[in-house]
């Protein structure tokens, strides 16, 4: 009777022990799945500095530190993982909406560090101090730029597509801007006319500035048809002798600048001023390297268009 009873505890011991260690085993299954699944979603990117950063997931909570890459944020349509950006960011007109973080060379590392970001996205301007302190405060940061010519455009575009999850996104806006290059090349090669132009980027007091030839402005106004009088100059700076000597047949001022450089001695006295050849172009568009180069592409060719 003793060895039964023995037997029975032995059998309920047994039984509840399986009971306990069945749900045991399964849960010690799920935790060692649990590293490779946080593993799958971690997420690298290398940035135009070479620097790779290592993020646990793809980002959901960014601040843009340049007006280029806000504009290529909402481009791709991700701005819902905006939550901060610059004074400078002004375009589209709803990113009013999102906190600024301050200017380009010193945002608040305070409301920055408020803003709780997963990543803060810059670009060639950002100061290195601020780079730093950013690490200090252990949020990673990206900065993505590309050449200075129309091409360096598409790496800022391939480059936030890529950081942002945004990669079938960021091709059909490439497709677009390619296939609206190749309908202003066709238009540029059927002109007959090439005519000479100066990007009036300052005037007056402050003295002359333009596009040289190594710039990039400089290569939108020849990729728009036309001849740019500083191709052979390097760098932003110009003279009012070479301007006056050279008499171009069109002139460029950023948008709200006409009336006035209309008005100042020399400027006004141009042959492009006297024939009514003097054009205003959002700055913008041309000097940010985002999306709306195309625009400014296209925009500048319709002006080429227009000189006899």
């Amino acid at each position: 009777m003793g060895r039964k009873i023995n037997s029975i505890v032995s059998i309920l011991f047994i039984f509840l022990l399986s009971l306990f260690t069945v749900p045991l085993f399964a849960s010690g299954s799920q935790e060692q799945g649990a590293p490779a699944d946080e593993s799958a979603r971690t997420f690298s990117f290398t940035d135009s500095r070479g620097i790779t950063i290592e993020l646990e997931s793809r980002p959901l909570r960014i601040i843009s530190l340049g007006p280029n890459i806000t504009e290529t944020i909402y481009a791709l349509g991700r701005e819902q993982l905006l939550v901060g950006r610059t004074d400078f960011c002004d375009y589209p007109a709803e990113v009013s909406m999102i906190s600024s973080v301050g200017g380009l060379q010193d945002p608040s590392l305070e409301t920055i560090v408020s803003l709780n970001p997963d990543l803060v996205i810059g670009s060639t301007h950002v100061d290195p101090e601020v780079l730093k302190k950013l690490e200090s405060y252990s949020i990673p940061s990206a900065l993505i730029y590309g050449e200075e010519s129309f091409e360096g455009m598409e790496e800022v575009i391939s480059g936030c597509a890529q950081l942002l999850d945004a990669e079938t996104e960021g091709k059909a806006l490439l497709d677009d801007i390619h296939n609206r290059r190749a309908a202003l090349e066709a238009s540029v090669a059927a002109m007959d006319k090439n005519p000479s132009c100066y990007y009036a980027l300052g005037f007056g007091d402050g003295g002359d500035w333009t596009s040289g030839g190594n710039t990039f402005i400089s290569e939108l106004l020849s990729m728009s048809g036309g001849s740019n009088i500083a191709e052979d100059q390097e760098g932003w700076s110009y003279s009012k002798e070479l301007l006056v000597a050279k008499q171009p047949q069109l002139i460029l001022v950023n948008r709200g600048m006409k009336d006035e450089f209309l008005t100042l001695p020399v400027y006004k006295d141009l042959a492009a001023a006297q024939n009514g050849r003097v054009f205003e172009i959002d700055e913008n568009i041309l000097v940010r390297q985002g999306p709306r180069q195309i625009d400014a592409l296209e925009q500048i060719h319709r002006i080429m268009d227009l000189i006899p």
